[in-house]
């Protein structure tokens, strides 16, 4: 089961549309409170506003700024070519961790980010610690004195093959090494973000992967488990989470990150976003195969007659990059911007 709607966090003017959320739960709680929270905004698929920002929560379902935390987090790039994505949340030793990628568009060249703050929330400054090419989602776990650490190298010209999951280890973030490709394979789907979490046993992963024949804006979430962290196989034929039929997630489900409690129950926040291009982090709780939607404060979605209208405007923008010849695709899709912005411009004199 899908969420209803997205819950209700908060940033850039209270605006709700954020993705790629990643929690840690402190048992003795950090800084007052036992649930955190690291995503980026992204209102209108703008990379620009994708920057680390922070929440934290007693409940994992209300989530408030915290005081003495800027917002964003982390601020933009100087440089327009770069932008901020991907990042995770680690709880170590009483200290809070965010990791996070900057990614040049043009090269598809990555550098990996660390910060850190004690539960005065004095936070470091961010200090590189990896580079690479086509790295998106890093994923960590903290093993005695071990990082563990897993991301998705990815080659969109390789199709599904070019995709890997990869494993590297260490004393600390400026010492993983003894990279490997892990085993995963998603049967007719290309893996692209990632979340691992240790549980007794091994090791589980929900991994964000869209068809072969798509791209990576058409994912679902599916469930794997690994004994040793490094050999994934599904625990299921078909994704846990997909796409809605026409709720405010009908178009992707985006990367997600998930809790495991004590009698087997999951909680999952995942990221989606619809047609028309609006974002937003939900919340399911239960088994993988009976997954409902917890009482929550959720966020304002667009109503039902502008959610049709901008998401029939997105589907044909997407068929038409997909099918197109470029000379044809330039001149449809500029009449189409032509005709979403005067009508979206009457709308709105018929709000006022």
């Amino acid at each position: 089961m899908n969420a209803h709607a997205p819950l209700r966090i908060t940033v850039l003017d209270n605006c709700w549309e954020n993705v790629h959320p990643d929690v840690a739960y402190v048992v003795q709680e950090f800084a007052g409170y036992p649930y955190w929270m690291v995503f980026t905004p992204y209102p209108l698929g703008n990379a620009r506003f994708e920057n680390p920002t922070i929440r934290a929560s007693h409940d994992g379902v209300h989530w408030e700024k915290v005081s003495g935390i800027t917002d964003p987090l982390v601020q933009p790039p100087a440089t327009p070519e770069l932008h901020n994505a991907d990042p995770e949340l680690v709880y170590n030793s009483g200290r809070l961790h965010v990791i996070y990628l900057t990614i040049r568009r043009e090269s598809d060249e990555v550098t990996f980010n660390a910060m850190s703050c004690g539960d005065d929330l004095r936070w470091s400054e961010p200090q590189v610690f990896h580079q690479d090419t086509g790295a998106v989602s890093p994923t960590f776990h903290i093993d005695g004195n071990v990082w563990h650490e897993w991301f998705i190298r990815t080659n969109p010209l390789s199709g599904s093959s070019g995709s890997k999951l990869v494993h590297r280890e260490g004393s600390s973030l400026l010492s993983l090494e003894n990279e490997c490709e892990c085993q995963l394979k998603i049967p007719k789907h290309v893996p692209w973000h990632v979340d691992v979490l240790k549980v007794n046993g091994g090791y589980e992963a929900l991994i964000a992967a869209y068809p072969d024949e798509t791209d990576s804006s058409r994912t679902r979430l599916f469930h794997v488990f690994s004994k040793n962290g490094l050999n994934f196989n599904l625990t299921g034929s078909g994704p846990i989470i997909k796409p809605s039929k026409f709720g405010w997630d009908n178009r992707t489900i985006y990367r997600s990150t998930f809790l495991k409690e004590a009698d087997g129950k999951y909680r999952i926040w995942y990221s989606g976003m619809s047609w028309g291009r609006h974002s937003g982090i939900g919340l399911v709780e239960g088994s993988l195969h009976s997954l409902d939607e917890p009482p929550a404060a959720v966020a304002p979605v667009p109503s039902f007659l502008c959610r049709v209208h901008e998401d029939l405007a997105g589907r044909l923008r997407y068929e038409l990059r997909h099918h197109l010849p470029h000379p044809l695709l330039s001149l449809a899709l500029h009449y189409l911007e032509r005709r979403v912005q005067g009508q979206d411009l009457s709308s709105r004199s018929a709000e006022r």
